[in-house]
């Protein structure tokens, strides 16, 4: 995802979304997101804290917030790599937007990106718990 400050959550929905569509193959799809996870920043060894781990995944997640100059920039990681590449596709793009945008987002993502496709029950719940940590995360920024 084009880490472009100037694009909306929507549009960075919308690109996320225009690439999965293109992929015919279920395992292109699920190499794309294991891909994501590849060019995910380094994570900080010191961020392995058990305050942010995700609960309900069945991987050990990692989702860390930087609330700075308004915005809110998530680090991620994950023991598993479509975990972490799932963890990744939506740490870009609800990244780099003010608490208000992120929690002001209705889009469903695992319907939207069409995870039913490729990822198991548990994983999917797991992405919700994602989901459900970063607009946590933003409503706490907003307090």
């Amino acid at each position: 995802v084009a880490q472009c400050m100037n694009m909306t959550i929507d549009e960075k929905i919308d690109e996320v979304k225009d690439i999965m569509d293109s992929f015919f193959d279920p395992l292109d799809r699920y190499r794309y997101l294991m891909d994501q996870g590849e060019l995910a920043e380094t994570f900080k060894e010191e961020y392995r804290l058990p305050e942010f781990k995700v609960a309900g995944c069945v991987s050990q997640v990692w989702l860390v917030p930087e609330y700075k100059n308004g915005v809110i920039k998530y680090y991620s990681d994950s023991d598993a790599q479509i975990t972490k590449g799932v963890v990744t596709v939506f740490s870009n793009i609800y990244g780099g937007h003010t608490p208000d945008e992120i929690v002001s987002s209705e889009r469903n993502l695992t319907e939207e990106l069409n995870f039913g496709n490729i990822l198991s029950v548990n994983r999917r719940n797991g992405a919700y718990s994602m989901l459900l940590k970063i607009k946590e995360y933003a409503k706490a920024c907003k307090e």
